[in-house]
């Protein structure tokens, strides 16, 4: 049995943020984005390898993680495969919770960890699963053996029983995507001294900044040839100008550099939203 003592605050503590809530849409299940922080949120949603939770009331309903993004993963939930228990059940119980006027928060752990161990960087959320999942014994994760069980655990074995993924087409973002189409905010430059081309520093520059997010929310780096997004965060203190630089995950914009420019080239740059720019190949 869990401990009535680990509740929502504990996971709010740790760092979990509340990103939204489920509601209803039509036969099926959607998440919906909440408050002023409604953008920041939708750009946790593309973090690999994150935690997230569900919770009723005080109550630590289900933990689970995904080595993608949640919201590929969330896709399952909305309309889950007919072998998929883990979509299944989740599905089941947020559709009768909703159904009965009981909201169903949405929890999400995506940090940018700067952990390391020689060259390797800590995945947090992998290494807490396990244990958040031993000690809140959500009832909704399901038990095997006595014991509370993993995500990754069942889908696994739905995928070595043939369990088939569900289309793309089942996500229900209520939040649009942001999209290159959109009109810039800003444009920029960077120069790629050796530093940056090396490790991967992003410093939009002081007018761009201005149309960028505060000192620690999430920011998202796209890249023009459609290259996997960075997920990093805004730091506002390490430049005297307050102007921003992206801290985080700075390799995978180091070895995208090193890709399509020599050292000393100048990329182009655009600000789409408070939390998200784009990076131009040339």
């Amino acid at each position: 049995m869990a401990n009535p003592e680990l509740n929502v605050d504990v996971l709010l503590n740790l760092g979990f943020v509340d990103i939204g809530r489920w509601v209803s849409a039509g036969e099926d299940i959607a998440y919906q984005l909440d408050g002023v922080g409604a953008d920041a949120n939708g750009v946790m949603l593309d973090v690999p390898n994150a935690l997230y939770a569900f919770v009723r009331g005080d109550d630590v309903q289900y933990i689970g993680k995904t080595a993608r993004s949640i919201r590929r993963r969330y896709v399952g939930y909305c309309r889950p495969g007919k072998r998929q228990r883990t979509n299944l059940r989740c599905h089941r119980n947020i559709q009768a919770a909703i159904g009965g006027g009981t909201e169903i928060r949405i929890l999400a752990f995506t940090p940018i960890s700067h952990l390391r161990y020689t060259d390797f960087e800590i995945n947090l959320a992998a290494g807490l699963e396990d244990s958040l999942i031993k000690a809140f014994d959500p009832p909704w994760n399901g038990r095997e053996k006595g014991q509370p069980i993993t995500e990754e655990a069942e889908r696994e074995e739905a995928e070595e029983t043939g369990g088939e993924p569900p289309s793309a087409s089942a996500e229900f973002d209520i939040q649009s995507d942001s999209g290159t189409s959109d009109p810039a905010l800003a444009s920029f430059t960077i120069l790629l001294g050796p530093t940056y081309y090396k490790k991967g520093f992003l410093n939009p520059g002081v007018e761009a900044s201005q149309f960028l997010g505060k000192d620690g929310g999430p920011i998202r780096v796209l890249f023009s040839d459609e290259s996997v997004p960075v997920i990093s965060k805004i730091n506002r203190t390490a430049n005297q100008t307050g102007a921003v630089r992206v801290v985080g995950r700075n390799q995978q914009i180091a070895t995208w550099f090193q890709k399509h420019f020599k050292e000393g080239d100048v990329v182009r740059g655009r600000v789409i939203d408070a939390h998200t720019i784009l990076l131009f190949a040339s």
